[in-house]
C-alpha cells in the first residue's frame, strides 16, 4: 500500500502549500470570501456554489462560504446552496480521481490496488460521509474514491449525506448572530459531526451485501427503472 500512502501524501502536502500560499498572498476571495459575496447580490449564491465547487483544487474556507449563505439567504436556503456545493465538490473530486487512476496504476501493484478497492467497496460511502466537515480530508478521500470501483451514484448520496448537517450548521450560524462565538460552535458541531460517524460506522455498517447508500440511489431495482 506505500503507492497508496505517496498519492495520499501528494494530495495532502498539495492542499497544505495551496492554503498558505493562499494566507501569504492574502487573497480577499480565498480567505474572507464575505464581503464579495456580499457585493455581488442577486449572484451571490452563483459565487459561492463557484467556491464550494472549487474547493477541490483552491482552498476554499468552506465553513465561511456556508456561514455567508445563511447570512445572505437564510436558514433554508442557504443550506440548500451549500449542500449544492459540497455535492458538486465531491463529484469534481470524484471525477479527478477517475482520471487520474492510470496513475495511481502507475504506482501501486495490482494487489494493492485489489486490497484498495475492497476497503473502498466496503468503507467508502462513510469515508466520504465522515470527511465532508473536515478541510483537506474531504478532497483526497474525494478523489480516492474517483480511483475505486465506486459508482457515481454512490458518490452522489454519500456526497449529500456528509454535507447535509454541516451546511444546516453553519447556515444557522450565518442566519443568527453571525459572530466570532457562533463561527466557532458552528466549526465544532461539524467537526463533532464527523467525528460520530467516524466512531459510530463501524457499528452501521456491518459486512453485507446491502449498503445503506445503495439502497434508493444505485439499487437494483432503481436500476431496473432504469433500463
Amino acid at each position: 500500500m506505500r503507492g497508496y500512502g505517496l498519492v495520499v501524501a501528494v494530495l495532502v502536502s498539495g492542499a497544505l502549500l495551496l492554503f498558505g500560499l493562499a494566507e501569504w498572498a492574502a487573497m480577499p476571495l480565498l480567505t474572507d470570501p464575505l464581503p464579495a459575496m456580499r457585493a455581488a447580490g442577486a449572484a451571490a449564491a452563483f459565487l459561492g456554489l463557484g467556491l464550494l465547487t472549487a474547493d477541490v483544487v483552491l482552498p476554499v474556507p468552506a465553513s465561511v462560504v456556508m456561514v455567508a449563505h445563511g447570512a445572505l439567504f437564510g436558514l433554508v436556503p442557504g443550506a440548500a446552496a451549500s449542500m449544492l456545493g459540497g455535492v458538486s465538490a465531491t463529484l469534481v473530486g470524484f471525477a479527478l480521481g477517475r482520471r487520474g487512476r492510470g496513475i495511481v496504476e502507475r504506482v501501486t501493484t495490482p494487489a494493492a490496488r485489489a486490497r484498495a478497492d475492497r476497503l473502498f467497496t466496503r468503507w467508502g460511502p462513510w469515508a466520504v460521509v465522515s470527511t465532508r466537515a473536515v478541510p483537506v480530508l474531504a478532497e483526497t478521500v474525494a478523489v480516492l474514491a474517483g480511483t475505486s470501483p465506486m459508482r457515481w451514484s454512490v458518490a452522489i448520496c454519500a456526497g449529500a449525506a456528509g454535507t447535509a448537517v454541516p451546511a444546516l450548521v453553519y447556515a444557522a450560524a450565518g442566519a443568527g448572530a453571525n459572530s466570532g462565538g457562533s463561527m466557532l460552535v458552528a466549526v465544532g458541531l461539524a467537526i463533532g459531526f464527523s467525528g460520530l460517524l467516524v466512531v459510530t460506522g463501524g457499528r452501521l455498517r456491518r459486512p453485507s451485501r446491502r449498503s445503506p447508500f445503495r439502497v434508493g440511489c444505485d439499487s437494483p431495482s432503481v436500476r431496473r427503472r432504469r433500463r
